[in-house]
């Protein structure tokens, strides 16, 4: 090989590696994966909110807020970690949720240290 071939084989080898690097970190970061209830659904007044992450916020940081159809918080339980699996946070309803479309709003922070923000909705249906 001369110089100029094994120059440009260097740099196509840290391009690779420069974005398979970016690409697992993105894999990683923290960031809600899915809901119970799911965004953007119909459902019977659930007893919990549930927020899947992608793993593990540090501890303390998770915040979960039901907003009510007229934009007021609504009282729930404080935002706790499954005991099985600490990358899962829920907040129990503890009543009925009357009909109407609710938000849930979120916050966490990752191993990264990035705090991370959300929200989402589903609608509760008159039965």
């Amino acid at each position: 090989m001369n110089a100029k071939t094994t120059l440009l084989a260097a740099a196509l080898l840290t391009a690779f590696v420069t974005v398979g690097s970016s690409a697992a970190a993105a894999a990683f970061h923290f960031e809600l994966e899915k809901s119970e209830p799911a965004a953007n659904v119909t459902v019977a007044s659930p007893t919990a909110v549930r927020l899947f992450f992608s793993e593990p916020p540090q501890k303390g940081s998770v915040g979960i807020r039901l907003i009510s159809p007229a934009g007021e918080p609504v009282e729930t339980g404080d935002a706790t970690s499954d005991e099985h699996d600490a990358s899962i946070y829920s907040i129990a309803v503890g009543r009925m949720l009357p009909a109407g479309s609710y938000t849930v709003s979120w916050r966490g922070i990752g191993d990264d240290g990035h705090v991370v923000r959300g929200d989402y909705g589903f609608t509760v249906s008159a039965e």
